[in-house]
């Protein structure tokens, strides 16, 4: 009797594990888990990138007007205060093609802007206008490791150059800067149009949000 149970239950659990797998496979052969390659436009905003516009402005505190921590520089700097100052933030566009489930390259844009108003503390008027302007190009890779046509979720990394033009009371000065990447983890939702939040380090933002196409 107890062998016959045993039998009974070791033929359940074979029968069971048999169905599964056949479950598992049916399941990649739906619609909703198959792979075409195929190209993508996103257009994401995020918020603190860690570029030199972020950087010399708000975690620095902004630069001086004349600057260089002289007498002379002193002095001209007390004579004007500046107004609010606003960040546009990173502002990106991308093109994807996915060349695997689990593979993507991409090349990325992204602005960053900073702009503040100055005055004459004196006579109270528009003294000047100090713009920071910062664009990176860069090629990205993308690895997938969960895909549905639904969801997706993604590492990725990124690495180029930044192009900052730095205009102030002085004149306009440009400069040459590496750009790059890294984010740990990434979901885009939808089909064809879909949404996008990202945790990044880098010229893209801390944390970002989308939308992106695919055709």
């Amino acid at each position: 009797m107890e062998r016959r149970l045993s039998r009974i239950l070791i033929s359940a659990v074979l029968l069971m594990l048999a169905s599964g797998s056949i479950a598992d496979i049916s399941a990649r052969d739906r619609n909703e888990f198959r792979f075409w390659q195929g190209s993508e436009l996103r257009l994401t905003w995020g918020a603190m990138p860690l570029d030199a516009v972020t950087l010399n402005n708000v975690m620095a505190g902004g630069y001086a007007v004349y600057g260089y921590g002289t007498i002379a520089g002193e002095i001209a700097n007390s004579r004007y205060y500046g107004g609010d100052g606003y960040l546009s933030g990173a502002i990106g566009l991308t093109y994807t093609y996915r060349f695997r489930k689990w593979f993507e390259l991409s090349g990325v844009v992204t602005y960053s802007g900073y702009y503040r108003d100055y005055f004459d503390k004196y006579t109270g008027n528009l003294a000047f206008k100090s713009n920071d302007n910062q664009i990176s190009v860069m090629p990205y890779v993308r690895f997938v490791w969960v895909h549905t046509n639904l969801v997706r979720l993604y590492s990725g990394i990124g690495l180029g150059v930044s192009f900052l033009t730095e205009t102030g009371q002085r004149g306009t000065d440009m400069t040459l800067l590496p750009a790059f990447a890294l984010t740990p983890i990434g979901i885009t939702v939808g089909t064809f149009v879909y949404g996008i939040a990202e945790v990044s380090l880098g010229n893209t933002g801390m944390f970002s949000l989308g939308i992106g196409y695919k055709f």
